[in-house]
């Protein structure tokens, strides 16, 4: 299974002055009174935590009020039960919000969790579809007690979910939940899907800072993968290497090379590594390149991985994040590992992602690449 290039929690603990949407939690439970009670709110576009809250149920109440940056966002409450840390996400909208919030029931072993809010039905609702959908699915959907979805399943919840959101045109639930679509898929299908969608919600919700994020960012999505698809020129980037020498793919013009998006994190890149190694070693004598690029942060982790392995090819990164790195998104990989193949004349021939996630035939165009 590749990996999303998504990004790693980054807590920020307080709300910023430049929030716009205020909002009042009116916090109702039976079961958790004198309980400490923690509220995380998430940003909406990198699901990481902007704000955290916390404090003691008195009587079975509580009342919070703080603001957000947009009419909705995702938020969740965690409490301690019987010795354990319990959590249950919710969406918390500017005005008023009534919740309340109970020991989990034992089927799903999730915090109980009611709310009034607009947002939070409109998603509630696109969640319990997701349940139904995999209750009534004929197959077994659970291997060793892991949920499993079958890919034809997930089509037929995914199509569901879309069709439900035309419901709700005007809700900033439905924009959000349709963002969170767009970060679990990262191909160009599911992309134009979701700007159909877009495309029938109201002018206020195209226009708001999150529509037209969701909207810049599937096209750029269905661009780019069209743009770094096979037949294609390869695009020309520059980068630092492990020297922190700068590199360029146009050095490479007339030679054949491969592109390997990767990172030390990525468990399936790990796998994939003996076997590229070893393409490697049978034609780098007939001049095959090999461009390894690292998508993280962590140099330290990087160099060391580098030299555990063994890595005598190109190795480089742009010392970034995944989710600010842009090389990779100008190649359209939105998930890792991914591998290219360029021929001497500079024209994409292969690209793991439209065909061969396994590389079984990455050695058919490498022949190709060199040959022609």
């Amino acid at each position: 299974m590749k990996k999303l290039l998504t990004p790693l929690l980054v807590i920020i603990c307080y709300v910023s002055a430049s929030s716009q949407y205020k909002f009042t939690l009116d916090f109702k439970t039976k079961t958790f009174n004198n309980a400490k009670v923690y509220l995380n709110v998430y940003n909406n576009q990198s699901f990481t935590p902007i704000s955290r809250d916390s404090f003691i149920v008195v009587n079975g109440q509580h009342i919070i009020k703080g603001e957000l940056k947009q009419p909705s966002n995702f938020a969740d409450f965690s409490v301690s039960y019987q010795g354990k840390g319990i959590g249950t996400r919710f969406v918390l909208d500017s005005g008023e919000n009534k919740v309340s919030l109970d020991t989990p029931v034992l089927v799903t072993k999730m915090l109980t969790l009611l709310s009034n809010a607009r947002g939070h039905f409109v998603v509630d609702e696109l969640d319990n579809l997701f349940l139904e959908k995999v209750a009534l699915y004929k197959e077994p959907t659970r291997i060793n007690g892991n949920l499993h979805i079958p890919p034809k399943l997930n089509e037929q919840i995914r199509q569901a979910q879309l069709k439900r959101l035309l419901s709700y045109p005007n809700d900033f639930g439905s924009l959000l939940y349709l963002y969170r679509m767009s970060r679990i898929d990262a191909n160009p299908k599911t992309a134009m899907d979701i700007l159909v969608i877009l495309e029938t919600f109201s002018e206020e919700l195209k226009n708001s800072t999150l529509g037209k994020q969701l909207y810049e960012k599937e096209t750029n999505l269905i661009n780019n993968k069209k743009a770094a698809g096979a037949g294609n020129k390869v695009p020309i980037f520059k980068i630092n290497d492990l020297n922190n020498d700068e590199f360029s793919n146009s050095s490479l013009t007339g030679q054949p090379y491969i592109i390997v998006f990767s990172a030390t994190w990525c468990g399936p890149c790990q796998e994939q590594l003996p076997m590229l190694k070893q393409l490697y070693e049978i034609y780098k004598q007939k001049g095959l390149k090999v461009i390894y690029f690292n998508d993280d942060d962590n140099v330290i982790r990087w160099k060391e991985h580098v030299s555990n392995n063994k890595l005598s090819w190109i190795n480089v990164s742009e010392r970034l994040k995944p989710a600010k790195s842009k090389i990779p998104r100008s190649f359209g990989v939105y998930s890792i590992p991914t591998c290219l193949v360029v021929n001497k004349k500079g024209t994409i021939i292969y690209n793991s992602d439209q065909s061969d996630p396994g590389l079984n035939h990455i050695e058919n165009f490498i022949k190709k690449a060199i040959n022609n």
